[in-house]
């Protein structure tokens, strides 16, 4: 038998569900494939966080309320039909790519034993995916997504995505602008079906997790946001748009004043909900195209640049610090299934804790400041 170099060696490895190889180094350097065959592939499968390990939402929970989300409508343009009729979108796709050119994600299958580690084991798997493509579909204008540590003395979100360079530490306001906002829940804390559930606990728990991403998405001054657990991935369009306000105007409390702005304000507690999408979701058909976890996270950041694809919202929102009340633009609350009773023990610990209940009230003088900086302001 003739003696085989290891110069010469080349090892490939194929998945029975996925049309992209594993290769060796020597083989990336040649092979091609594309973005939608890379997004299409699977993703790891996690076993669900023991509910003995999961805990409070951070140190900074008293900031959000459950009922702050008051309309909440499905999100049905945030599909593969919109986006694969979106050409620029399109042809980024099917555009071929080296292989050596996209980070090789683990797809191992993983117990996540905490909260925390469940949101390093999504960051070494989508993150690494996500930041990979989107660098492949935009070079150096690219969105990248950072792992935001926890520091134990302020609620942070645990994904930001900016373009390169923000992440980076800086005094100006604007770099700290995060385009997209992740958040990672434990499956027990939330899934997308507590919404229709006729437990008003699991639907508490729900509004509750949206509120968290509400409170993220106007620190940052942004519209487009996430939610990851083990199972699922929903991906949200924060704030609505003007033409939703003036329809809608009869249904609002308070007559909210305008006031001069750059970018669009958001409507208080609005959120448009994607389907939710099952991280096993894959497939190998590029026929038939499937709303995968990492595709719809690359479609979810595309909308994140500085010029809004056709059809789309621009990314960025102002609210403005706690004196412009941009909060006062809000309507009335959903009636047909959010639970209608707030408990007074909430409306008193919300009123002592930040000092209003309700997005019509004023702030009570000495409450609630100092807890908040707004980076939507610059």
């Amino acid at each position: 038998m003739s003696q085989i170099t290891t110069s010469m060696y080349i090892t490939i490895m194929w998945t029975s569900t996925s049309s992209i190889p594993e290769v060796g180094y020597q083989d990336r350097s040649i092979a091609t494939t594309t973005l939608l065959q890379y997004l299409s592939r699977p993703s790891p499968e996690f076993s669900l966080v023991r509910q003995d390990r999961i805990h409070e939402l951070g140190p900074a929970r008293e900031s959000y309320f459950w009922f702050d989300v008051r309309n909440i409508s499905t999100w049905s343009a945030f599909n593969t039909n919109t986006l694969m009729n979106t050409t620029q979108l399109k042809t980024i796709l099917h555009r071929e790519q080296l292989c050596n050119g996209l980070a090789l994600a683990t797809t191992n299958v993983d117990l996540p034993v905490t909260p925390n580690h469940l949101r390093q084991l999504h960051y070494s798997h989508y993150g690494i995916r996500l930041n990979s493509a989107l660098k492949a579909s935009m070079a150096e204008s690219s969105l990248q997504i950072s792992n935001v540590p926890a520091d134990g003395s302020s609620m942070q979100p645990d994904f930001v995505s900016k373009p390169p360079g923000s992440h980076q530490q800086s005094t100006s306001q604007s770099s700290k602008r995060g385009r997209v906002i992740g958040i990672v829940l434990c499956y027990e804390q939330w899934r997308s079906d507590m919404r229709r559930s006729e437990n008003p606990t699991e639907k508490v728990r729900y509004l509750s997790g949206l509120a968290r991403l509400q409170y993220f998405l106007r620190e940052h001054g942004c519209r487009y946001g996430y939610i990851i657990t083990e199972i699922e991935l929903v991906c949200v369009r924060y704030g609505g748009d003007d033409k939703i306000y003036e329809i809608s105007r009869s249904r609002s409390s308070t007559t909210f004043a305008a006031t001069v702005s750059s970018f669009p304000i958001p409507i208080f507690g609005y959120f448009e909900v994607s389907n939710a999408v099952p991280l096993s979701r894959h497939t190998q058909d590029a026929e038939n195209v499937k709303m995968t976890a990492s595709l719809a996270l690359w479609y979810l950041h595309m909308q994140a640049y500085d010029q809004p694809l056709p059809g789309h919202h621009h990314w960025r929102l102002e609210v403005g610090g706690p004196s412009t009340m941009t909060r006062k633009k809000h309507l009335f609350r959903d009636s047909e299934w959010m639970p209608k009773m707030v408990h007074q023990r909430e409306q008193r610990e919300a009123n002592r804790k930040r000092g209003w209940v309700w997005p019509n009230e004023e702030s009570s003088k000495g409450k609630g400041k100092g807890r908040r900086t707004v980076l939507g302001k610059s």
